[in-house]
């Protein structure tokens, strides 16, 4: 009996997906709009947008947002923004570090060693209000300073539905 139980529970885990299913990645580029387009959806259907930041750990990446519109028939039925930053919670999350050798000009080489950050971040949901094709646009909104430019950063949204 017990281990019926215990494959029934294996079963369950292996099945549910906690984060949701994957419908669409695009990479959020810079004085552009990045676009998902004809999703096919479901009334009731939750949609979660997802941040993925890749970045030196010590970046000022929490000033940036992200504007969002979301379409259905020619019609926007959702346009908002957020903090690419903020979120309930973060999954994926990996440090890594690099060595940058510098020269100088006396032949001394020397090594800097910089810590780079990856990690998905849940940023917001949506639930769907009826069924059909929707469309999916984002901008990055970038404040006075460029993270993405002096870094080498990036960002994209992952949606996914719950």
């Amino acid at each position: 009996m017990k281990k019926n139980i215990v494959g029934l529970l294996v079963l369950a885990f292996i099945s549910c997906n906690p984060v949701g299913e994957n419908l669409g990645e695009v990479q959020l580029i810079q004085k552009g709009i990045s676009s998902i387009e004809g999703l096919d959806l479901k009334e009731g259907d939750e949609i979660v947008f997802w941040t993925k930041l890749s970045t030196r750990k010590d970046s000022t990446f929490s000033k940036y947002k992200m504007r969002y519109s979301i379409s259905q028939d020619d019609k926007i039925v959702k346009f908002d923004s957020l903090n690419i930053a903020d979120g309930a919670h973060s999954i994926n999350s990996k440090t890594t570090q690099e060595g940058i050798t510098h020269s100088s000009a006396e032949g001394k080489d020397s090594i800097e060693y910089v810590k780079n950050w990856e990690f998905e971040i849940e940023n917001n949901s949506f639930i769907v209000p009826k069924d059909g094709k929707y469309n999916f646009d984002f901008k990055l909104y970038l404040p006075e300073m460029d993270f993405f430019a002096s870094n080498q950063s990036s960002a994209s949204v992952i949606v996914r539905k719950r």
